[in-house]
């Protein structure tokens, strides 16, 4: 299994950070798009805990960065925060998993996750990829605690 690099970018105390104009994002970890690079890692490493949230992990990021998909895509990442906040984790795999199975049996396409209608791009309320990282490094230890905060934030931003 290939090993990636996952530590916590290096800056000098003076340096100045830029905020995510998507998410809000302080940037002081890093940019949005660094940090999600660290937690692609972890989640594709198959490492526990963060491989079981990959699903989840993805929907929030694009749902908090929504230049970055379109419309239709977006609709299924809303599905599965959804699912998550309103049934739980189980719920989400199972609807992951059965898209996987109607991806594999199509020969052409490729199986997305029907939702609700997507916004228009939505402020966040209360938590970023950059408060789940907490120093940048995605610490194990409360891990689901701030997957879950960052679920009902997304979907908190949905509903305003």
């Amino acid at each position: 299994m290939r090993s990636y690099e996952t530590s916590v970018p290096s800056y000098g105390d003076a340096m100045e950070f830029e905020a995510c104009g998507e998410c809000g994002a302080t940037g002081r970890w890093g940019t949005c798009e660094q940090l999600f690079h660290v937690l692609l890692a972890l989640d594709h490493e198959r490492r526990q805990p963060w491989a079981a949230y990959h699903s989840v992990n993805v929907a929030c990021y694009l749902l908090q960065h929504p230049s970055l998909a379109s419309r239709e895509v977006l609709a299924g990442q809303w599905s599965i925060v959804a699912i998550f906040v309103d049934e739980g984790l189980e719920a989400v795999h199972t609807l992951t998993a059965r898209a996987v199975r109607r991806n594999n049996c199509r020969a052409s396409g490729r199986a997305e996750i029907v939702g609700r209608p997507a916004p228009q791009a939505v402020r966040p309320v209360g938590a970023t990829i950059e408060d789940v990282s907490v120093d940048g490094s995605f610490p194990a230890t409360g891990y689901e605690g701030r997957i879950r905060l960052w679920a009902d934030a997304t979907a908190t931003a949905r509903a305003s």
